[in-house]
């Protein structure tokens, strides 16, 4: 019996630290905006940090989808999309334009 109420404690104390460090991610990402913004006083510099938060972010919300491609990908290689191979040929003399 203790030892399930030391679990649900336990899942919810991680929980907790997990919900804190994606708000804390978020917070330092901004954080590091403003400081960015503030340091250079440009626009191409907001401009940069913003896009870069937004691309962070992105990763950071997907890494769970991201790790699951990843782990299919190297477990199972055969079921993988094939190679795009592009041929090239080289002009024909009938194709030249004349001017």
């Amino acid at each position: 019996m203790l030892a399930g109420k030391l679990d649900e404690l336990g899942d919810s104390l991680i929980k907790t630290v997990t919900d804190w460090g994606g708000a804390g991610l978020v917070a330092i990402l901004i954080v590091l905006v403003i400081v960015q913004i503030a340091r250079q006083m440009s626009m191409k510099a907001a401009i940069g940090a913003v896009i870069g938060m937004i691309i962070v972010l992105g990763i950071y919300k997907a890494r769970n989808d991201l790790s699951d491609m990843f782990t299919d990908e190297v477990q199972h290689p055969a079921n993988s999309s094939g190679a795009v191979v592009v041929v090239i040929d080289q002009p024909r003399l009938s194709d030249r334009v004349v001017l």
